[in-house]
């Protein structure tokens, strides 16, 4: 857990955390960024490095509360608080060269991660000019830090409420032809880089702008990072996150960008219902804030397994409610002014409560409710008799013929989902050597399990905030279902394996520092695969292209399928194309049908015997509804005008001996589309 120990908020909107973290501030630069998650379940959002301090171990990170995660963030996290993730420091810092006069444009939110950079500049012996953009005077923050560094400032407001009317280009625009800088660094809103690129380039001034906004993962892992810069693929977690502006394909980022408009939309739409039930329920006390003939008459039914399978095996019968349905299922609960079903439970759990906190979203809040007087949610909320108990006297049964309101599946959906404590692991005693590992997949937890049987301490290192490696994040839960794979690392830390998440070898600390620093006898390296790669075709980088890394990693890792309920989107729209016939290809067409794609499709370039997957998973596939495309080779991403994919132009293949000259020849040229394809 990493601690806020101060939180300055500079606006409705806006507002500083200063986290404790040692390890990031003692190797953060100007121009790195961290990735930050609240809880379990939460997104990952990158956030650039503000400013640090290393003799305190502090890193300030400046947020603008747009989306859910940055407003609870803003609404729920105070001074001396704690959340789950805090890695880095990540991507590459800024080059702090010698020159003669830099110019620092920064808006909105981008004015936090250019004040480290102008400082390092200005201390370097450059001049310095910092522009800042706003939108109202009521926005503006950092004005006194800036002026510290900066020899020339210049504030923009958009409404002009203050210093300059009009946008930072403007500002920009009279610098550059006046003085005609050496450098100018740009960190803001995409469509402020942008036009600020353009500004420069007739002028030639070099631009150097910041792309954090478009990470996922942070490590570099997933790929959807990926960024043209001077024809070339980089990704801004490793490569950046400051590129050339003059040589960035801006177009592409901006099509790419639009890929989650309507999930982000909707997203936004859910905040705003739960947002006006915490207004009518919290701030204005509102019972009873429902009309009975408004409500559905029936309960939300309880999943079942069918029935035939079920009377072979002794799977669980009821298989719980999802989200979805357990908010559906607490909707119906008026919030009456006199809740008698309290007065029905045995223990007395104060039921409206956790019902209000299900409706708030608030699930860990539920739990805590549910735990002042019974600590067995999970338990009770399968096997108590709630139809002769607290149901009995739900108040909406009485109305007509309406059903009461689940409590008990409610209580179960509760204890089953909720975040319990956290159990403590146990130390190792008696230690003959001390090794340290790089990775926590296979290979990082098999090294840990032998090493620790032969009495060595071990302590594992993972950048990500899960452990298990590609086990988590590349391998769908229909496979290999996560309660085994926290079982078998459970087992680890028992016997006294320890493990540290988010920390990136190589960025937070080195090798080096591990051997000599941290006291480690070995260091053994099982980082894994890596970055993935792309077909270099045309098309590749439109909005919905994803690597299997991204895509996977968009679902196992972080919850995309159940967006917006938690809070990483991802989008498939109504027909899938994968490329490949691996077992990743398989386990991405096969997660696709799950998420709801009605038409998916596998593409390879060779014959059904030649594809790398298992036997086994391509027939799951076919069973599972896939269409298979075999002798097919992609050449060509066809996108719409707003940067949409619409098809896929195919070659058809023909297996042939690989001397054989004529097969090529008579290959041909053919196309799969769809609306919103996601190859």
């Amino acid at each position: 857990m990493y601690r806020i120990v101060r939180r300055e908020q500079f606006s409705d909107a806006t507002f500083l955390w200063d986290v404790e973290a040692p390890d990031i501030a003692a190797s953060a630069e100007p121009g790195h960024f961290v990735m930050l998650r609240l809880y379990d379940g939460a997104e990952r959002i990158p956030l650039t490095v503000a400013d640090f301090d290393r003799d305190k171990g502090l890193v300030t990170v400046v947020v603008q509360a747009l989306g859910k995660t940055t407003r609870e963030m803003r609404d729920k996290f105070k001074e001396g608080e704690a959340f789950e993730d805090f890695v880095g420091p990540l991507g590459l810092p800024q080059h702090i060269d010698k020159v003669d006069h830099v110019v620092f444009v920064g808006g909105g939110l981008g004015v936090a991660p250019i004040f480290p950079q102008l400082r390092a500049f200005k201390q370097s012996g450059a001049r310095t000019t910092a522009i800042m953009g706003f939108r109202t005077k009521d926005l503006v923050f950092w004005e006194d830090k800036f002026r510290e560094f900066a020899d020339e400032l210049i504030i923009c407001t958009d409404d002009g409420s203050y210093g300059e009317p009009g946008l930072v280009t403007a500002a920009l625009e009279r610098v550059i032809t006046q003085q005609k800088p050496d450098k100018v660094v740009a960190i803001g809103p995409m469509p402020m880089m942008h036009a600020c690129v353009e500004t420069t380039r007739p002028h030639g001034v070099k631009t150097m702008v910041s792309l954090n906004t478009i990470m996922v993962d942070g490590t570099g892992m997933c790929g959807s990072c990926r960024v043209t810069v001077g024809g070339e693929v980089k990704f801004a977690c490793v490569d950046g996150p400051d590129f050339d502006g003059h040589k960035v394909d801006f177009h592409e980022l901006h099509a790419r960008q639009k890929r989650f408009k309507t999930e982000e939309d909707k997203a936004n739409e859910h905040f705003a219902h739960v947002c006006n039930l915490e207004k009518q329920l919290i701030v204005e006390g509102k019972r009873n804030y429902k009309k009975l003939a408004t409500l559905p008459p029936h309960q939300t039914p309880m999943p079942e397994r069918d029935a035939h399978e079920r009377a072979t095996n002794f799977k669980e019968v009821n298989l719980g409610y999802s989200v979805e349905e357990a908010l559906q299922e607490a909707e119906r609960c008026i919030q009456c002014i006199t809740p008698t079903c309290v007065a029905g439970c045995p223990v007395g759990i104060d039921i409206p409560v956790f019902i209000r906190n299900i409706l708030f979203r608030d699930f860990d809040a539920a739990l805590e409710t549910i735990y002042q007087s019974s600590i067995f949610p999970s338990i009770c909320g399968r096997v108590c008799p709630q139809e002769t108990q607290c149901e009995a006297q739900c108040i909406i049964r009485k109305y007509k013929k309406h059903e009461p309101v689940a409590i008990g599946r409610l209580e179960r959906f509760i204890g089953d989902n909720a975040r319990a404590p956290k159990s403590k692991p146990i130390d190792l005693s008696k230690a003959i050597g001390k090794v340290a590992i790089v990775g926590s997949g296979p290979a990082g937890l098999a090294a840990a399990a032998d090493l620790t049987r032969y009495n060595v301490e071990t302590t594992v290192y993972e950048a990500l905030h899960v452990l298990g490696g590609v086990l988590q994040y590349g391998i769908p839960s229909f496979r290999l279902p996560r309660d085994i794979i926290d079982r078998e690392i459970q087992r680890l830390k028992d016997i006294g394996v320890k493990f540290e998440t988010n920390k990136v070898v190589g960025k937070t600390f080195t090798i080096e520092q591990l051997m000599n620093g941290r006291g480690f006898d070995a260091v053994f390296v099982a980082a894994g695969a890596g970055a993935p790669t792309f077909l270099g075709i045309p098309g590749e980088f439109a909005g919905r292209v994803y690597s299997a890394n991204e895509f996977l990693t968009r679902i196992n890792l972080m919850g995309g399928d159940r967006f917006p309920y938690l809070d990483t989107p991802v989008s498939v729209g109504n027909s899938v194309i994968v490329i490949g016939a691996g077992n990743t290809a398989m386990d991405c067409l096969r997660v696709a049908r799950r998420v709801g794609a009605a038409t998916v499709r596998c593409v390879y370039r060779r014959s059904e015997a030649e594809a790398p997957a298992r036997i086994e998973e391509i027939r799951h596939a076919k069973e599972e509804g896939v269409d298979f495309f075999f002798l097919h080779s992609p050449v060509e991403i066809l996108v719409t005008e707003s940067g949409d994919v619409r098809a896929v132009r195919l070659q058809k293949m023909e297996s042939a001996r690989p001397t054989s000259a004529a097969a090529a020849s008579r290959c041909r040229s053919t196309s799969l589309s769809s609306s919103n394809a996601t190859p």
